[in-house]
């Protein structure tokens, strides 16, 4: 049989409807169904993939045809996982830049292997090389793995490919590394940023893939994200459409370039000294991969003058996960402590963002933390979006604020995922807006009900720029409510007050050059921003007119 590297596929639309589109969120009964059919895999097999059956015909959705073709597998079950998966291998409902596609892929290879049938399982380990060569570029290294493995196992069943693998190798191997820096003028900027988890590696060298969704003990290392010169604040460029075109570009792509594992010595040594830090914890239905793109690109976006960091919980990277995702907190917390006990040493002060129910994590793990290191400080704690209960936050408050140099929530009464969390847990969550939002002394409590999110309404922190500017003022600047153009106060009937995002005012851009503006030249700042709005030429006049208003603000000018 002779097989062909590289072909395209054709991508219909009218699969659309089977998509996991990450714009939906299954009801609190779906949730609480799948985790029933996780629990009852080890006791009745048949049982519980009869469950799954049943949501699947309710709703067809390839992420939960994803999600059980990974249980099928993990539970020997090859003819299942081959029958659910299958129909995302007809036609790939995924993104190219999506790495669920080469899992299917991958996954479809391993249940064909185990039956036996070496020549459709040779089928789909070609088809996943397409596709991660199709993610990561041609040239990329982290094929070479790839191509080993399709070597081992086919040369007895067709030597004829062994010749292609080895013109693929040798196009790989004699590629050299462009020299200088990626942070020429023109070039896409390199952000670094140091890791921990404590996810299983994967054993796999694609990045995209690099640790999985297992608990395991504490891993530190360095990552490198690639952001494009013409990168938009608050986006994480992807490729567009439905259509193969190429592989990720550097040049209009945000990319996770590079990944390395590090001793506990040497990552303390190498990250936590006299700089400041930023740690972003990402939220439930993430990968590994996809959290370092956006710790990436809020660090990129805000101009962080210190190092990146972050910390990845192992997520199912499932939406239908959620019940699972929230099961892994107590048993995180021990890893979770010993990354915030190095992230805090140094001189440099440890801010932190966590979104959704990665505050869960965060919050569980800085309890601990504080009580074992009584006498270290953080600086800005940020809430993004908390899925945590209100009455178990306000239980924890004080422990933690007296810690921290300032806590600031961000809620909004339009983020239907949260909605979805209160049928599950029962109770508003304390980033929903609804009723009587969270605001307590000792905490600035920020509405973002008025800012346009994604169609859930939950990233709108680190995707609207107004968000971004009111984010840096904060954590960059350490500004007060009052100090920030792009908030405005609004009383409530118990005479506290909390503070509205006003949409469209004070973007990250405007906000970064303002601040710039003041560290660089004091009081003056205000002259030199109105020199530059002056001579502004049409098309710059909004944005120098908006740095002058957040100069004008911070300096009572």
């Amino acid at each position: 049989m002779k097989y062909i590297f590289s072909f395209c596929v054709t991508v219909s639309l009218l699969l659309l409807p089977l998509t996991a589109a990450a714009s939906f969120v299954p009801t609190a009964e779906a949730l609480q169904k799948y985790a029933e059919f996780e629990a009852a895999l080890s006791k009745d097999t048949d049982r519980a993939f009869s469950m799954v059956d049943q949501l699947l015909a309710e709703r067809e959705s390839s992420d939960l045809r994803l999600s059980i073709g990974r249980a099928a597998l993990r539970t020997g079950e090859a003819e299942r996982a081959i029958a659910y998966l299958a129909p995302l291998s007809d036609v790939s409902p995924f993104p190219k830049a999506d790495p669920r596609e080469t899992e299917v892929y991958d996954m479809l290879s391993a249940a064909h292997r185990a039956l036996g049938q070496m020549d459709q399982a040779l089928r789909f380990d070609l088809l996943a090389y397409n596709s991660a060569e199709a993610r990561l570029g041609a040239e990329n290294r982290a094929l070479l793995d790839r191509l080993s493995n399709i070597e081992a196992r086919y040369n007895a069943i067709s030597p004829d490919i062994i010749a292609a693998i080895e013109g693929f190798r040798r196009q790989i191997e004699n590629v050299v590394p462009p020299v200088g820096s990626l942070r020429a003028e023109g070039d896409p900027a390199a952000v670094a940023v140091w890791y921990g988890t404590n996810r299983l590696l994967s054993g796999e060298a694609d990045p995209a893939r690099y640790f999985g969704s297992s608990l395991g003990p504490l891993s530190v290392g360095k990552l490198t994200v690639t952001i494009p010169p013409d990168h938009l604040a608050g986006l994480i460029e992807r490729p567009e459409g439905w259509f193969f075109t190429d592989h990720l570009d550097p040049d209009e792509h945000v990319v996770l370039a590079d990944i390395e594992t590090l001793s506990h010595t040497a990552f303390a040594k190498a990250c936590c000294g006299p700089d400041d830090k930023l740690m972003f914890v990402h939220g439930y239905n993430v990968s590994f991969h996809d959290g370092a793109l956006r710790a990436a690109q809020l660090a990129f976006d805000l101009e962080f003058p210190g190092k990146a960091m972050y910390y990845s919980w192992p997520s199912q990277a499932s939406v239908y996960g959620y019940l699972i995702d929230a099961s892994n907190v107590l048993p995180t917390r021990p890893a979770m402590e010993q990354f915030l006990e190095i992230a805090t040493r140094g001189e440099g002060k440890l801010h932190l963002i966590a979104h959704s129910m990665g505050n869960r994590y965060t919050l569980e793990a800085l309890n601990g933390f504080f009580r074992n290191y009584p006498n270290r400080r953080m600086g800005q704690l940020i809430l993004a979006a908390p899925d945590v209960d209100r009455a178990d936050f306000e239980a924890e408050f004080e422990s933690i604020r007296s810690h921290v140099d300032g806590i600031t929530l961000y809620a909004s009464q339009n983020d239907w995922a949260l909605t979805v969390s209160r049928g599950v847990n029962g109770g508003r969550r304390l980033g929903d807006a609804g009723g009587n939002i969270v605001h307590l002394n000792g905490m600035d409590t920020v509405d973002a009900s008025q800012i346009e999110a994604d169609s859930l309404g939950h990233s709108y922190f680190g995707d609207a720029p107004e968000m971004l500017g009111d984010i840096l003022g904060v954590v960059r600047n350490g500004w007060a409510p009052i100090e920030r153009c792009g908030v405005a106060a609004r009383p409530l009937d118990d005479n506290s007050s909390v503070w509205d995002v006003v949409p469209d005012s004070c973007l990250v851009e405007e906000v970064r050059t303002a601040s710039d503006l003041i560290r660089l030249h004091g009081n003056g700042a205000l002259e030199v921003a109105q020199k530059e709005y002056d001579d502004a030429p049409g098309d710059r006049l909004d944005f120098w007119l908006g740095v002058l208003e957040v100069v004008a603000l911070r300096l009572g000018g």
